[in-house]
């Protein structure tokens, strides 16, 4: 393995890069017209019910008062209310969502610190590289809860599953701060799964006792049903369903409606996650990326995430199975969403055949060239292992709560932004060798503030 030397980097280089998220994150506050975030306008609703009538709205689709966010919880809105007497309706709130965003990105820089300790620049690179992709940037611009669980989340995942950070006050601290996560967006929930299965490996591995094991579990399930438990109460006294779900369901059956669980049902789920994630703006995300565009960002993250499996072993079953996934994501996630450039030549341009076969050539590709100069240190394997089980959680709610209101949109993984990130710049720093390390820190920093200003200039 590569010798890890510690450069000394200036200060003023940090805030540099990490003032570049937050620079467009100001210039889209600016540009995006009022109500042109994702339900804005119901955002706003939700907001003015609490401030004005000082209670929490009911789940409704009817023509008086409009508040179709009313089965979101209500951590953001309440807070929202408070600052939008300080800061004003509307754009304040945006400076709002915009702080949440810049917090956010601190914790993203905090993450990566702990992944390459001493290695400032490089952290600062990753978690602005994450801050700068065109939909965090958007999201983070506009009114909606998505900034806010997306700030605990990052916190939370920054502090990390050590038990040593759950003893006396910081657990209820903790604990606190995962229950305002799931107060703050319902997607938050994924933290409670994340959590027991990180305490449980680490007991397997006997770096936790089952009695720590079984102590942490409770102590964070009696902190989250006294701090969460009555507004999930509250929903089953209202509508039977502790979600409101159902509800909501029976409020839009006009607009959605309950589906299969079939094969082909969650391939387009999977499909349109993957575009709306990096490209999908507008109130009804209707203003996408051009299919060229796709295929490019297959491109690119799909030898990291290649890279980043076959560097977890040492001998071909690594390189075989980063070969397949790095092949499929290009096949199943990219092709399709360019097959209107091959529809002139052949109607069967995007069948399953065509993409199995082209997921065979590529990954014979990728097995061929999928080299690895760099195998990262026990501990980066650890929290790699980790970011991938949190997005792996998070993505599972997003298509369990797809099955009940189909809405596959990508910024509901917005909450593990850097965790995605970052799996795709350590595959390829695996893949080019840690001495080379700053062409995907150089590279994805490029491709994203490029991307971003496209974006920007495009939709303003």
């Amino acid at each position: 393995m590569e010798t890890v030397s510690v450069p000394v980097v200036k200060t003023w280089h940090i805030v540099a890069i990490l003032s570049l998220p937050v620079i467009f994150g100001v210039l889209w506050v600016c540009s995006i017209p009022p109500g042109h975030g994702p339900d804005e306008e119901a955002h706003l609703a939700y907001i003015r019910v609490v401030r004005e009538k000082g209670g929490l709205p009911l789940l409704s689709f009817s023509t008086e008062g409009s508040w179709s966010e009313g089965h979101q919880p209500p951590f953001f809105y309440v807070t929202a209310a408070v600052v939008s007497v300080l800061l004003g309706p509307e754009w304040g709130l945006r400076w709002f969502s915009l702080i949440l965003g810049i917090g956010s990105i601190l914790a993203y820089y905090g993450l990566a610190c702990k992944l390459f300790p001493g290695h400032r620049l490089t952290a600062a690179a990753m978690a602005a590289t994450a801050g700068v992709l065109p939909m965090f940037s958007f999201l983070t611009a506009t009114v909606n809860n998505g900034a806010m669980v997306q700030f605990f989340v990052a916190v939370v995942l920054y502090l990390g599953v050590s038990p040593v950070r759950w003893k006396g006050w910081q657990s209820v601290a903790m604990g606190l701060l995962i229950g305002a996560a799931v107060l703050s967006k319902l997607s938050g929930l994924f933290l409670i799964p994340f959590f027991v299965v990180a305490w449980g490996r680490q007991w397997t591995e006997k770096e936790l006792t089952f009695n720590n094991f079984i102590r942490l579990t409770g102590r964070l399930m009696v902190i989250l049903i006294l701090f969460t438990g009555w507004w999930f109460w509250r929903n089953w006294l209202l509508y039977g369903d502790i979600f409101g779900w159902q509800q909501q369901m029976a409020s839009a059956t006009a607009l959605v409606r309950r589906v299969r669980l079939t094969p082909d049902y969650l391939y387009a789920v999977t499909v349109e996650i993957w575009r709306s994630f990096w490209a999908a703006f507008g109130p009804a995300a209707r203003s996408t990326a051009a299919p060229s565009v796709y295929i490019l960002i297959a491109c690119v993250v799909s030898p990291g995430i290649a890279g980043v499996v076959a560097s977890r072993w040492s001998d071909r079953t690594g390189r075989i199975a980063g070969a397949i996934l790095g092949g499929g994501m290009i096949s199943f996630l990219g092709w399709p969403l360019a097959v209107p450039w091959f529809s002139t030549i052949s109607h069967h341009a995007g069948g399953l055949a065509v993409k199995v076969l082209l997921s065979l050539i590529l990954a014979a590709g990728f097995y061929r060239f999928l080299s690895i100069r760099w195998y990262p240190p026990q501990v980066i394997r650890r929290e790699t292992g980790l970011l991938a089980l949190a997005v792996f959680f998070l993505l599972l709610g997003v298509y369990r709560y797809n099955i009940d209101f189909p809405q596959p949109q990508g910024r509901f993984l917005m909450p593990c932004v850097a965790q995605i990130v970052y799996l795709t710049q350590i595959g390829w720093m695996a893949i080019l060798g840690w001495h080379k390390r700053w062409i995907p820190l150089v590279g994805g920093l490029v491709l994203a503030i490029a991307g971003n200003c496209i974006a920007l200039i495009s939709y303003a």
